[in-house]
């Protein structure tokens, strides 16, 4: 089987199963590293795991990662729903965001925060732009806003939404993880 079709064998069986982990690397490609950056934001290290990603400074926690817009209305209604799961279970879940659609100006980042009073990092899609292809690429996300991917505490993606969430719905699934 040659790279080409494992990839896409593994984003086809992800599209067709939720629940299941992202697309296995193949077994001779290196592991691959990321840092996030963000003004006023803490640096995230990253590094691919064979079913998700593990967030160096959040191991051993939920995390959810999470695509939103500013101009996305359903984005916008999930937000505060974030921001309550992020309270719920602090110290056991970390929402990581990025934006992406056109930056957020800094006018605009105030204004937002003043509304939804945001307690998890927010990064920008064009600073970041190998992490958010890279994810993209593993989890066959189509740029549809928002957009989230829940890892467990060992960084293996275990569930993937395209589209807004309700707050008990994320909660069920992060009440199992903690749960196993």
């Amino acid at each position: 089987m040659t790279k080409q079709f494992a990839w896409l064998a593994g984003f086809l069986l992800l599209a067709l199963q939720p629940l299941t982990a992202l697309a296995a690397s193949p077994a001779q490609a290196p592991t691959l590293q990321f840092t996030l950056k963000a003004p006023g934001e803490p640096t995230l290290h990253i590094t691919e795991a064979s079913n998700g990603v593990v967030f160096r400074e959040f191991k051993g926690q939920i995390v959810l990662l999470n695509f939103f817009g500013k101009h996305c209305r359903w984005c916008m209604k999930e937000i505060p729903h974030l921001v309550d799961l992020q309270k719920k279970y602090k110290g056991k879940l970390q929402i990581v965001a990025i934006h992406a659609q056109q930056p957020i100006t800094g006018g605009e980042r105030a204004l937002l925060q003043k509304r939804f009073h945001f307690n998890y990092p927010i990064y920008e899609y064009m600073d970041n732009p190998d992490f958010v292809q890279y994810i993209s690429h593993r989890a066959a996300w189509d740029g549809g806003l928002p957009f989230s991917i829940i890892f467990d505490q060992k960084g293996s993606a275990v569930k993937i939404i395209g589209g807004y969430a309700p707050e008990e719905h994320i909660a069920k699934i992060i009440d199992y993880l903690l749960s196993r």
